[in-house]
């Protein structure tokens, strides 16, 4: 696939309005609006790299996005189908996206931004 950028990266957190701060106080990261549901992202920073704060599960790396383009998505798609390895789709309201694990149990997101 053809590495576009990497789009950004899911944190869980303990308490989301502390953590959404601490990114705005120290980093200077503005959040993209209030938090909703703990399972939906609080994005932070710039569109093309942002944070996402969820709080819906122990603290840590929940994933990492990787944008790509059609083509890139549709190889991906192709080599997971030949290895017999199990991905999730998903529709967002600004990309859509590939969930699949890597060897460790990451979670990697293979991303298409929408126009």
């Amino acid at each position: 696939m053809r590495l576009i950028r990497i789009d950004h990266v899911s944190l869980n957190v303990a308490d989301r309005p502390r953590s959404i701060a601490w990114y705005e106080d120290v980093l200077g990261l503005q959040a993209d609006g209030p938090p909703g549901p703990a399972g939906e992202p609080v994005f932070l920073g710039a569109a093309t790299a942002r944070l996402g704060l969820f709080a819906d599960r122990a603290p840590g790396l929940r994933h990492v996005a990787l944008a790509t383009d059609d083509a890139g998505m549709a190889r991906v798609m192709a080599r997971l189908a030949d290895r017999g390895t199990p991905g999730r789709l998903e529709q967002h309201r600004d990309h859509r996206s590939l969930y699949v694990l890597d060897p460790d149990g990451t979670t990697v997101e293979v991303m298409v931004p929408t126009p």
